[in-house]
């Protein structure tokens, strides 16, 4: 019988409206818990619905983590520019520090930690997603090209860049643990300001 019922929901298309919605409410769900305590029953009880509506959306646990990370993900693509040129010192200042003050409300905090638990099973696992790596080499990437259009050359701006990104994580793995708003947030300036002062630094070497 539970096979019948199983592969009947399966003959059905899942619709993508309704798996975002439980998208939603899955995410919220999780903003107190761990990846590693997921599964398909625990996770049906505390929705309220039956395993089946998470087997016909997802089909299995890996698939539902897969989808979920991806969703918790998705959240940054608005705060991505579309590419550095054009994109003066402030315009980049203001983009890290929006970025940042998005990153301080609870929820992305707690979607943040999620993400850190996410990656770092990523990085054991036989088949990886790869999404946390991708991610870290936009923002690299970006950083490292915004460096070379300020006149930077290219291997000090990926060496700059990706001091600059890896501090950037580091300060909202701090975040994360302590939620010691205010003294991270000094940090965030001073690394801001060690940015640009490395900027002015490379580029006075360059036209001596």
């Amino acid at each position: 019988m539970l096979h019948a019922l199983y592969y009947s929901a399966m003959a059905r298309p899942p619709k993508p409206e309704r798996k975002n919605e439980l998208l939603e409410q899955i995410v919220d769900h999780l903003l107190d818990k761990t990846f590693a305590s997921l599964s398909f029953r625990t996770l049906a009880d505390g929705l309220g619905i039956s395993s089946y509506v998470l087997v016909y959306h997802f089909g299995n646990r890996e698939e539902l983590i897969n989808e979920i990370v991806r969703h918790i993900e998705a959240r940054h693509d608005a705060l991505k520019p579309e590419n550095p040129e054009g994109f003066a010192r402030e315009d980049f200042r203001r983009w890290i520090l929006d970025s940042w003050n998005w990153l301080l409300i609870e929820r992305n905090r707690q979607l943040q930690r999620l993400e850190f638990e996410a990656a770092l099973q990523d990085a054991v696992s036989l088949n990886p997603r790869g999404s946390a790596m991708r991610k870290f080499a936009y923002w690299h990437s970006f950083s490292a090209d915004w460096l070379v259009n300020q006149g930077m050359q290219r291997a000090e701006a990926d060496s700059s860049a990706r001091l600059f990104t890896t501090s950037l994580y580091g300060l909202q793995y701090d975040y994360v643990l302590n939620q010691d708003r205010d003294s991270v947030e000094q940090a965030l300036h001073l690394l801001m300001d060690r940015f640009f002062t490395g900027l002015d630094q490379a580029l006075s070497q360059a036209n001596r």
